[in-house]
């Protein structure tokens, strides 16, 4: 199903220290690369750890670091701040093994995502509003990255987001009965207030003319009524990069909360509806129903996607992580000394140390 593929962008993101897959912006997809996975060329570094045939440098580890640190500066400070990142700079190491081995493992599946990746570069384009993809490598190396350096780090998420769901997600399993034994447990997770869970299309005023934005906006709803997917409409057309990777979703609004124009577009519509045209102060946006909720504990029955979903989720987890450590056990891993992979198993004698 649709949500649970969804929830592999979430698992592979989380490996990644990031909140989710999206379609960024350039300036976005730089930011990440300046602390992603990337080859140092010319340049003598460190190896603090070998991955069959690849490795993570020094400096690639150090970028890790810092880039974690400014993430939760944003939601942590002081003593807080410290013991959340000491907490969770000890799986840096292991984040940056598990890349390289599901890297190495696409390879080996003879996976190939190059059609994909043309499509997804296309999504940035359009996203940033570049005339051509020669646009965009201009505007890529204007920041000073190698254009070829940007196309592999979006190739390498691909190639893991393949082995993930050929590998992992297809096998996971769920039950009804399991999902409501779930929900039993969990109950006190799915009680909310009355309200409703969004996901939009946005045409921004801001980055296009205004009968330009109106005329993507009367696209895209044309598209819907003729019955094109969702997900494909919103990768197309929507301009706010931070919901565009998740289908548009916007998470859940409490009753109340929203403007009123939008409260009336969506009043009347059924779960999996979708809106007319809205104007708003930030464009013309269009509005999904995904699900609709009561104010207390819900019945099992009234949020029996959502427990699947949670349980899947929870499954494909731990199914990766044990995926991972097979992995390990398969390959060739040196560690420098001082430094630990998370992701191994206790026992196991894969990481060989002071080569």
């Amino acid at each position: 199903m649709n949500n649970k593929i969804q929830l592999l962008d979430v698992v592979l993101a989380g490996l990644m220290r990031r909140y989710r897959e999206r379609v960024p912006d350039v300036a976005a997809i730089l930011a990440a690369m300046a602390a992603s996975n990337l080859p140092a060329a010319k340049i003598v570094e460190k190896v603090i750890a070998r991955i069959n045939n690849e490795i993570v440098t020094q400096r690639q580890f150090d970028q890790q670091q810092e880039k974690l640190r400014d993430d939760l500066a944003e939601r942590y400070s002081g003593a807080e701040l410290e013991a959340e990142y000491h907490k969770q700079s000890a799986d840096l190491l292991r984040n940056l093994i598990d890349e390289d081995l599901m890297v190495q493992k696409a390879k080996d599946l003879d996976i190939t995502v190059e059609t994909d990746l043309v499509k997804r570069l296309d999504q940035i384009r359009a996203q940033n509003n570049l005339a051509t993809l020669a646009d965009l490598e201009k505007e890529v190396e204007k920041q000073g990255i190698i254009w070829e350096d940007f196309q592999d780090q979006i190739r390498r998420q691909m190639l893991m987001q393949k082995v993930i769901e050929r590998e992992v997600g297809s096998r996971v399993q769920t039950t009804r009965d399991e999902a409501r034994k779930y929900f039993e447990a969990h109950q006190k997770d799915f009680a909310s207030p009355a309200g409703v869970r969004l996901a939009q299309i946005m045409i921004s005023t801001d980055k296009h003319k205004p009968d330009e934005a109106k005329k993507r906006a009367d696209d895209a709803l044309a598209e819907l009524k003729n019955s094109a997917k969702w997900e494909d409409v919103v990768k197309k057309y929507s301009d706010d990069e931070q919901s565009a990777g998740a289908a548009g979703d916007i998470g859940f609004l409490k009753e109340g909360t929203m403007a009123p124009q939008i409260a009336s577009a969506i009043a009347k519509l059924d779960t999996g509806d979708t809106s007319d045209i809205v104007r708003t102060k930030y464009g013309y946006m269009i509005f999904k129903v995904e699900e609709r909720r009561s104010a207390g504990t819900p019945k099992f029955e009234e949020v029996e996607q959502r427990v699947d979903e949670a349980l899947y989720n929870q499954q494909i987890q731990k199914d990766l992580r044990d995926y991972l450590t097979r992995l390990r056990e398969e390959s060739y891993i040196y560690l420098a000394p001082g430094y630990v992979d998370g992701g191994a198993a206790p026992a196991s004698d894969a990481a060989k140390k002071g080569e």
